[in-house]
């Protein structure tokens, strides 16, 4: 099987330590680029299946690079790491943000995450499964299959776990409009997946409502064990 390729743009010029070694050690194959005005062109030329963009290593909150590649680049997932406090990350282009400090673990998983499908088409965040193709949702012990929408939207979760997605975000991302006039629709498709995921549908343990703003999957964060 091909490596999946990551593009992890860093300063060279940092007393702090590359993630390189993490990412190769996973087995990715693994482009590196140090300047940031070169970033969109390299990222154009390797093509890669996620960028990493270390802003810390280049002092910067990153807000303005991330902007710039993902209008360059188009579609390919980006894991932003920063010391910036976004909150909405998405609006930027960022599908994963990481604050120090974390462990290459939780670097690595923020990657994986946003890899395409493998060869049985699962995504998983924490104890949540679903299987894209067969459109089958796993959690706590039960399966339960559901429509294409329910599955696209908590796909469109699993890809980004722990980051407020604002309901326009999400009417986009799955319904492919701009009109959010009428967010009922969004909203009865989350209470269907609460009804999976939920020991307490009532009392979200996982999909929480962000008042005024949007959703947020929370997924209990077992890195440090």
């Amino acid at each position: 099987m091909t490596p999946a390729k990551v593009l992890l743009i860093e300063s060279d010029r940092t007393t702090v330590p590359s993630h390189s070694s993490a990412l190769l050690k996973r087995g990715f194959a693994l482009f590196v680029e140090n300047s940031p005005r070169k970033a969109a062109d390299r990222a154009r030329a390797a093509k890669p299946d996620v960028i990493v963009l270390d802003a810390i290593s280049l002092r910067t909150s990153g807000i303005r690079l991330c902007r710039h590649l993902h209008k360059e680049v188009g579609d390919c997932p980006i894991v932003l790491i920063t010391r910036a406090i976004l909150s909405n990350p998405e609006e930027i282009g960022a599908q994963s943000v990481l604050v120090p400090p974390f462990t290459p673990r939780k670097l690595l998983n923020a990657v994986q995450r946003q890899l395409p499908s493998d060869e049985e088409s699962s995504i998983q965040a924490g104890p949540i499964r679903i299987n894209t193709k067969q459109r089958k949702i796993s959690c706590g012990g039960r399966e339960d299959q559901v429509t294409p929408k329910e599955a696209r939207l908590l796909e469109v979760f699993l890809r980004h776990p722990g980051i407020l997605l604002t309901r326009k975000f999400l009417i986009k991302a799955v319904w492919d409009t701009d009109y959010t006039g009428d967010t009922r629709t969004l909203d009865v498709h989350i209470s269907w997946l609460r009804q999976i995921l939920e020991p307490d549908p009532s009392s979200p343990r996982y999909l929480k409502t962000i008042r005024g703003q949007g959703y947020r999957l929370d997924i209990p964060d077992t890195s440090k064990k």
